[in-house]
């Protein structure tokens, strides 16, 4: 028997990263399990959405495109409002790639509009590790700077993109849970509070 979905309301994830990160690449290996060597230049953003099962129930993920270059740059901000969650794509084999990702996550948080958002940085082209060029310390520091996980990821043969997109549907569905357990705490205590100081005279 299907799972009755935990509210009716789709999670923006939005993921940003230098151009010829493989952003296009994660995404549509995620969405169509396929690979191409070539790629078009991203030059605007798009959604796509997907339902996935958590353990506390399925949710719908729209996981929006997002264009890297610097003359698409200007476009960005108009993706990051009201994001929930939001996926940092960086080259291994690149290490300014994963030194821009503090200005995407920085320039994220001064627009997005949402201090509870959930981060999660991802390094693509792990298949190339041979050619990294990234210190474990650095990603490490972000990381715990921004309070965000850490994936390695290979687009191209697959590895860890459904562990990355898991991992969003079970935190933001274990956050809405908490938020609406809170909420409903709250309207508990104000309804006791009401009855409690609604004698008669």
């Amino acid at each position: 028997m299907k799972k009755q979905k935990f509210e009716d309301r789709v999670y923006k994830v939005v993921t940003l990263g230098e151009g010829r990160v493989g952003k296009t690449s994660i995404i549509t290996r995620f969405f169509h399990n396929s690979f191409q060597e070539q790629t078009q230049e991203t030059s605007d953003g798009y959604c796509k959405e997907k339902t996935i099962q958590t353990k506390k129930g399925p949710i719908d993920l729209a996981i929006w495109d997002t264009a890297g270059q610097e003359k698409y740059h200007s476009l960005a901000p108009l993706y990051y409002r009201n994001s929930d969650a939001a996926i940092i794509v960086y080259d291994i084999t690149v290490k300014e790639t994963l030194q821009k990702g503090r200005q995407w996550i920085q320039e994220l948080k001064q627009l997005a509009e949402n201090d509870n958002m959930l981060l999660v940085i991802v390094g693509n082209k792990c298949d190339m590790h041979i050619h990294k060029d990234v210190e474990q310390s650095q990603i490490d520091e972000l990381c715990n700077q921004y309070n965000a996980k850490h994936f390695l990821v290979s687009a191209k043969s697959g590895k860890g993109i459904t562990e990355v997109f898991d991992y969003l549907a079970n935190e933001l569905m274990q956050f809405v849970k908490q938020t609406k357990e809170r909420s409903s705490l709250q309207q508990g205590k104000k309804k006791q509070q009401q009855n409690e100081g609604g004698g008669c005279c």
